[in-house]
């Protein structure tokens, strides 16, 4: 399960930093969060505020998320680093993107990234602030900005066919998705044991190539360095033997999340993507700004009966409808 490690917030003048981990009293913070006048400014909001509000409790409000802000501008750079080298002409070091924020105590260097993290968004915020007002894109910013996930993080949940969504999956052969999703589900359990994200304990991109090897622990450690497999060698080799004692079986329609569109669905969806990636493209837009396919598949599942039902269908905010509304009405008419 993913943990709030560190929480930092800067102002105009100052950063500091808060260890959610030591034996201390957030709900003061409280306060800050759920007071409409003081805008809270995050990058990418929906990966902050669930772990915020899961501690704290409340709701953030009032927030400015400039992951959201750059891409409905339209900007080629959208992540933090990008925007600060935009706008500031600052380049970030990403030796601590992937570090280990639960090590106590956290080495200065440490320390001194996760300042920097939060110390120049105030800047970045009254940049794009002046941007979204010149064109126009002020209610657009903030209903996007009001659909933050102010959920606490559900108990993460393991998914038993999420082995065929690694990239190139599908096109091993039988007895390798066999050995894949052996070797996802170990990673899994040991990710658990260990109380560690699964990226961590084996990287995603490691999966196939190790479903594919044929070997001897000592042979695995020679052509893999990674650690969990060094100091697992002999676990993963027989998790690879003993997956020809379960052959792979597609899995049965009764067995997909019901979030996984089939047949007629599934064509229309496909559809309304087809057409809503033309129209993005004709209007210079990033397709997520028109229609997210997550959006796309609730109305797919909504099934409208007239135009008038579209309102209903949670993400279809009023000026989605304004803007494109008969559009999308039109071509739900003739799929």
């Amino acid at each position: 399960q993913t943990k709030l490690c560190l929480i930092q917030i800067s102002s105009p003048d100052e950063d500091f930093l808060i260890d959610p981990l030591a034996d201390v009293d957030l709900s003061p913070l409280r306060e800050v969060f759920e007071d409409p006048a003081i805008t809270k400014v995050l990058h990418a909001a929906d990966n902050d505020v669930p772990f915020l509000v899961e501690r704290v409790g409340g709701k953030v409000v009032s927030i400015f998320d400039t992951h959201t802000a750059a891409r409905l501008l339209g900007l080629p750079k959208s992540s933090l680093g990008g925007l600060l080298q935009e706008f500031l002409g600052l380049e970030v070091d990403k030796t601590f993107q992937r570090a280990d924020w639960r090590v106590r105590p956290l080495p200065e260097a440490q320390l001194e990234y996760a300042r920097g993290d939060t110390r120049y968004l105030v800047k970045v915020h009254d940049i794009l602030k002046e941007m979204l007002q010149s064109s126009g894109l002020e209610v657009e910013a903030e209903a996007g900005f009001l659909r933050t996930n102010q959920n606490p993080p559900a108990p993460r949940e393991f998914n038993a066919l999420g082995y065929l969504n690694v990239p190139e999956a599908r096109r091993l052969s039988r007895h390798h998705k066999a050995r894949l999703r052996d070797l996802y589900r170990w990673r899994d359990d040991l990710a658990r044991k260990l109380d560690a994200a699964v990226f961590r304990v084996l990287p995603e991109g490691l999966l196939i190539p190790l479903c594919l090897f044929d070997g001897t622990p000592r042979e695995l450690q020679a052509q893999f360095r990674h650690g969990t497999i060094q100091k697992h060698a002999a676990e993963i080799v027989h998790v690879l033997a003993e997956a020809v004692h379960q052959p792979f079986q597609n899995p049965s329609p009764s067995q997909l999340p019901d979030t996984m569109l089939r047949g007629q669905q599934l064509r229309r969806f496909e559809s309304l993507r087809k057409w809503r990636n033309q129209l993005a493209q004709e209007l210079g837009y990033e397709s997520e700004r028109v229609f997210s396919n997550r959006l796309l598949k609730g109305i797919v599942v909504a099934q409208p009966k007239k135009k008038e039902d579209l309102s209903a269908i949670p993400g279809l905010e009023e000026w989605r409808l304004e803007k494109f509304g008969e559009q999308l009405w039109q071509q739900l008419q003739s799929i």
